[in-house]
């Protein structure tokens, strides 16, 4: 829901409301439309397909607005409905005027059948939208055997039992089903707060590409303003050699990224200084406080505006009165020890801070305190995992160094790798290479030619999302901390390419060709780590066996990669779920001896 549609929307809900004579306040408005929109993002998601025009995880998407206020008493109707009523008793009324006499025409034979025609019409439109209500509660059942199955799961593995959505309460034909977290202590109380976070999230993956990419510069010349000045530096550049040039761009590209970032910062200490402001302002100058106490004194409003008049804010009543606010929960934030969130913090977060409602049961630095207790860990690790690639750490040997995972999983730096797939024997890949001299077989190329989801689209590339997270005292699950939709690609499942007859049957993964397979008893990964559901069962990934790209066009194909993608939407926490080809691979996969050690024959430890 845009901007626009909810303030109509807002506005909208209180002129019926007081249309009616009905009291209201502005906490009810916000979650009603709140509730609303929620809905519509989750309908979003769960229809969400291959030709969904706009993502979730889109920075520039619509974002939450702050409500208009609500009309004061004395004015228009709100005046008009609570004044007394006055007694007109013995005053001239208004002079009647006669009406002329019409002849009441007769309804035709045409007529009747044209409502019959419009009662039909309206009878087949119910159907319809019935039907329709019907499809959409359909489609929430391929959703919930995940969920038992995840149920069920947890109860044969003694790992901790989650609450889930209860089944007692039926859909009705008005309401749709959703798919719901399986991961309430993680999953976020609305679709406003999923938007935000996984906007601070992308800001954090943006922010850290670039300084891994271009490293931490700190430029101690006093910024350029001058037009001349600036036209001058740029025909410099352009008369750099090629070398000098390149370094000369990323550094000025790190230095507007952390311009950015500087700027946000400072948000955070405004206040500081407004309250240093309002201790100088002459208290005898001020005039007296009207209307209602909003929190702020009149030397507070008074230095605000002193102090945006010298930053080159607009001085509109409205803005000043959203920035006090907003500047002085920054500050709050900062005080109570908010980090991560609030150095990453984007449009979409500040427009949520800016549309909370005050008659929330929480405050709002108490909810964002909520988000950074939750997801610190994962930006940590979130930041050393982008600047650990950006070193050239592709197999995420850094997944490995994390506290929790170190205490969950025995697996040796050689076995772990999330890089690519591997030939296990240089033998087989030539012999593979005799039998496909030629180009493969076309519908094997071009499932990976034809594909949309190329690993290069970054709003179809979620891998860098996923994460290993503590589940009790003994297991890990395989989750991403943003939203998936259909077709996203998830990361690389780790293993070695085989070419032979010899097929294992608990740790293979077949492939379009025969005797082409996947072997993951000798190297392991972090979507290896998966929950795994038996033949036939529910899932919410799949692996797709992929040609890399490079080797499209040659006379032969001898790379491949097996990817991971969702089958469909996937809220941040749930657990990633693939189904097992064979009876066996699943038993291997219900031992917790097997899962501490990767899953891995012969695994050694560090």
């Amino acid at each position: 829901m845009d901007e626009s549609t909810r303030g109509f929307l807002a506005q909208a809900m209180r002129d019926a409301l007081a249309s009616c004579g009905i009291d209201h306040d502005e906490g009810y408005i916000d979650s009603v439309i709140s509730q609303i929109d929620k809905d519509i993002l989750r309908a979003h998601v769960a229809t969400a397909g291959d030709n969904a025009e706009e993502p979730r995880l889109r920075i520039s998407s619509s974002v939450l607005q702050t409500p208009p206020a609500s009309p004061y008493e004395g004015r228009g109707s709100y005046r008009l409905l609570q004044a007394r009523k006055k007694n007109h008793a013995n005053q001239a009324g208004a002079v009647k005027r006669k009406k002329r006499k019409q002849k009441t025409a007769k309804p035709s034979e045409d007529s009747g059948n044209k409502s019959t025609t419009q009662e039909s019409d309206m009878n087949s439109a119910q159907a319809g939208s019935q039907s329709q209500i019907s499809y959409s509660v359909d489609q929430e059942v391929s959703h919930r055997p995940v969920e038992a199955y995840f149920t069920n799961y947890r109860k044969t593995h003694s790992l901790p039992v989650l609450q889930l959505q209860s089944s007692d309460n039926p859909v009705t034909d008005s309401q749709v089903a959703l798919p719901v977290s399986t991961f309430p202590s993680h999953q976020l109380d609305s679709a406003y707060t999923t938007k935000a976070m996984a906007s601070i999230l992308i800001e954090c993956l943006m922010v850290n590409s670039a300084i891994a990419r271009y490293g931490h510069r700190t430029n101690l010349s006093p910024t350029r303003t001058d037009p001349s000045k600036i036209r001058k530096y740029v025909d410099e550049i352009a008369e750099y050699d090629y070398e000098q040039a390149v370094r000369t761009i990323q550094k000025e590209t790190a230095l507007t990224m952390g311009r950015g970032v500087q700027n946000r910062c400072n948000e955070t200490i405004f206040w500081k200084i407004i309250l240093k402001g309002a201790a100088l302002v002459d208290q005898t100058t001020l005039p007296p406080a009207k209307g209602p106490a909003d929190g702020f004194t009149m030397a507070e409003k008074a230095a605000t505006k002193n102090f945006m008049a010298a930053a080159g804010y607009g001085l509109g009543a409205e803005n000043q009165r959203q920035c006090r606010i907003f500047w002085k929960n920054l500050f709050q934030m900062r005080e109570a020890g908010i980090d991560k969130v609030l150095y990453y913090r984007t449009k979409e977060f500040d427009s949520y801070c800016k549309g909370y409602p005050k008659t929330a049961e929480i405050s709002l630095v108490d909810a964002i305190m909520s988000w950074e207790t939750q997801y610190r860990p994962f930006i940590e690790q979130l930041e050393t995992r982008v600047f650990r690639l950006g070193q050239g750490d592709l197999a995420r040997l850094c997944d490995l160094e994390s506290p929790h995972v170190m205490e969950r999983l025995e697996v040796s730096k050689s076995s772990w790798n999330n890089a690519g797939n591997e030939w296990a024997f240089i033998e087989e890949k030539e012999s593979f290479k005799d039998k496909y001299l030629h180009a493969l077989p076309a519908e094997v190329i071009l499932e990976s030619q034809n594909n949309q989801f190329l690993v290069s689209e970054f709003e179809r590339d979620k891998s860098t999302f996923v994460f290993l997270v503590p589940q009790g005292s003994m297991a890990l699950s395989v989750c991403s901390i943003v939203p998936v939709c259909e077709g996203d690609f998830l990361g690389i499942f780790a293993g070695n390419i085989r070419f032979s007859e010899e097929f294992n049957v608990k740790s293979g993964i077949c492939s379009p060709i025969d005797n082409l397979w996947l072997d993951y008893s000798q190297v392991t990964g972090t979507l290896n780590q998966m929950m795994v559901s038996e033949p036939g069962g529910p899932a919410n990934v799949r692996l797709h066996w992929e040609v890399i790209h490079d080797d499209l066009g040659t006379d032969h194909c001898t790379s491949w990669r097996v990817s991971v993608r969702a089958t469909k939407s996937i809220m941040p926490f749930d657990p990633l779920i693939r189904m097992a080809p064979r009876q066996e691979q699943y038993t291997l996969h219900l031992s917790p001896e097997n899962a501490k050690r990767g899953f891995l024959e012969g695994c050694k430890d560090n």
